[in-house]
């Protein structure tokens, strides 16, 4: 009788050896290490993305907002005491809502259709932060207000920040934040307050506005806004509706990009740095309203020459 020679393998089901799943195993991770990094970009990409068209979109309301009124938001609405007597517009005397610390995001709200919060926060009946911190009248006496401060909208944040939306920084009010600033040039945390407030030299001042015309740079090489990193602290707090230099809505380029806040040149340990959490830089605004990524590597001295407005600096690269 011939004997039938059987492949038991193939009659049925036997798992896989130890080598076989170590194998196996060895190239699962191999091709994870490979598409990792590889996603990771995709989405840093998107990321980086949609945080330039939230600045994009301060851009244009920014020549919107000129375009009907015929110059640029003041950086912040009022004055406060360090200019109180010395500058025409902010004479000894000024009453509270005289001393308005409403940022100029607050004055573009109605070119970013946000009209129904620029009515509730009504910062030209009882101000806004007035007299910084020390004077919280307008946020007793005024509900609006009280909850208006509150109040944060989509593009005010970028998809990479790590930080709250609500800031307790200036207990009792708690303020929505952003992840964005206006520039006020190259003036920062080393000069006295009344300069780098009222006399600095980039787009955004204290009480003050510019016209498009004061842009001898060009507006193409003339940073107007960035990006901020905040760690909801006094070092960088950044409420969206305050203007306070160094800290809120006001920054300068005195500092290199991403020099985290507390480090650096300080004033009552804010630094008023440009800074994000996307790898190697940060974007940036134009006065033209595109948008651009700067490298943290960036020469000192060009990145402070893009801030000017008439600088009359040559700006071979950014």
């Amino acid at each position: 009788m011939q004997k039938r020679i059987v492949n038991r393998r193939l009659e049925g089901p036997y798992g896989f050896t130890l080598v076989e799943l170590l194998v196996v195993m060895a190239i699962i991770g191999v091709l994870v290490g490979i598409t990792l990094p590889a996603v990771q970009s995709v989405r840093e990409s998107a990321r980086r993305t949609s945080c330039a068209n939230n600045i994009r979109q301060f851009g244009l309301a920014i020549l919107n907002y000129e375009s009907a009124i015929g110059h640029f938001p003041p950086g912040r609405i009022g004055c406060d005491d360090s200019g109180e007597g010395v500058l025409p517009d902010c004479p000894k005397g000024l009453t509270p809502e005289q001393k308005n610390g409403a940022s100029g995001f607050v004055s573009i709200l109605p070119q970013l259709e946000q009209q129904s919060l620029a009515d509730q926060l009504d910062v030209r009946n009882g101000g806004l932060w007035n007299r910084d911190v020390d004077d919280l009248t307008w946020y007793f006496e005024f509900p609006n207000k009280y909850y208006g401060v509150k109040k944060g909208f989509p593009i005010l944040y970028c998809p990479d920040r790590t930080t709250n939306e609500l800031n307790e920084v200036y207990l009792p009010v708690r303020a929505a934040t952003t992840s964005y600033a206006f520039c006020q040039g190259t003036k920062g945390p080393d000069f006295d307050e009344f300069t780098a407030k009222y006399k600095n030299d980039g787009a955004f001042l204290y009480k003050r506005t510019r016209r498009l015309s004061e842009f001898l740079d060009g507006t193409s090489s003339t940073t107007t806004l960035g990006e901020v990193i905040m760690p909801n602290s006094w070092e960088s707090s950044n409420v969206w509706n305050y203007a306070l230099a160094n800290a809120d809505c006001l920054r300068t380029t005195t500092n290199p990009i991403n020099t985290l806040p507390g480090q650096g040149i300080v004033l009552d340990r804010q630094n008023g740095a440009f800074a994000s959490w996307h790898p190697g830089g940060s974007q940036f605004g134009f006065a033209d309203g595109h948008v651009e990524f700067v490298s943290e590597t960036i020469d000192l001295i060009v990145y402070r020459s893009l801030s000017t407005i008439a600088g009359g600096e040559v700006v071979s690269n950014k």
